[in-house]
């Protein structure tokens, strides 16, 4: 026989529902503090990282200004005073010696400045006025701060000399200007036609200069040797001198350059003889014929 429960008296109840209530109550305590605390710890950390933020940017403005006023940076002043040294190279040039650039720029002074806000442009300008510099570049390197001198230098075409047996006096550029002897002789990168006169080369304009290279061009293009030199002190009568024979090329005129040209029919056979040849004459332009001289 199942025994019925017992019913629960109004009081028991009561006690039961109030302890459901506060049941109720503490989890939602529970629940209500732990939201906070999450809440709490998510404005903690961003205000770490506002605050790291904040130190990270402090910190790096500390370290730019450290690393911009490192000693590093800053060239020695004497480094345009004396040559060879750590914190100066010059490469590229061959005409212009080491010497004659440090002449132009001992005495430019560098300043208390960074290296990048170093103005190379006087270094270059001094440099430039060296008749066989055609560019100058200046670069700038740190760690340590130093500079690399870059010298182009125009490529000579004519070499003026007064006698064949003199050394040449003068060198003409590829532009058409002079360089001096104070920087001759040559080195050997640079290949010059040898032109012998008494002319005030001086005077020659960028036209004179063209058509004479151009004419050394022409015989050492059909002749296959090399030009010795181009005898133009008799403007009337002018003579070349190849590796192995000699021309006789007669007035320096707009027709020389045809008749130059007439020497590749006639060098093979003529060099089989070559010792006994006087000269080669390309003097007349009416006749397709070439002549040679022979020797007394």
């Amino acid at each position: 026989m199942i025994k019925k429960p017992k019913k629960m008296k109004k009081k028991q109840i009561i006690d039961v529902e109030e302890d459901r209530n506060l049941i109720r109550h503490k989890r939602r305590l529970h629940f209500l503090r732990t939201r906070r605390n999450l809440r709490q710890m998510e404005i903690n950390i961003h205000r770490s990282r506002v605050l790291a933020k904040f130190f990270l940017v402090i910190f790096l403005m500390w370290l730019i200004f450290r690393i911009a006023n490192l000693h590093y940076w800053y060239l020695n002043p004497a480094v345009l005073s004396y040559y060879p040294n750590h914190t100066l190279e010059i490469e590229g040039n061959s005409i212009v010696s080491t010497k004659q650039i440090m002449e132009k720029i001992k005495g430019i002074k560098i300043p208390h400045k960074p290296i990048y806000m170093l103005n190379t442009l006087p270094i270059e300008k001094s440099i430039m006025t060296l008749s066989p510099v055609k560019k100058v570049y200046v670069r700038r390197f740190w760690f340590p701060a130093r500079l690399n001198i870059v010298i182009v230098e125009k490529q000579s075409v004519l070499a003026i000399s007064p006698s064949t047996k003199a050394p040449p006096i003068a060198v003409f550029a590829d532009d058409s200007t002079i360089i001096g002897k104070d920087f001759l002789p040559l080195p050997a990168s640079q290949k010059a036609f040898t032109i012998i006169t008494n002319d005030d080369y001086t005077k020659w304009n960028a036209s004179n200069v063209k058509n004479i290279v151009h004419l050394a061009q022409i015989l050492e293009a059909n002749s296959k040797e090399n030009l010795v030199y181009l005898d133009i002190r008799n403007p009337d009568d002018v003579y070349a001198q190849l590796t192995n024979v000699s021309l006789r090329l007669g007035e320096l005129d707009s027709s020389m350059f045809r008749r130059a040209q007439r020497i590749g029919s006639v060098l093979t056979e003529a060099l089989k003889i070559k010792d006994n040849i006087s000269y080669i004459d390309l003097r007349w332009d009416n006749s397709n014929s070439v002549s040679i001289k022979l020797k007394k």
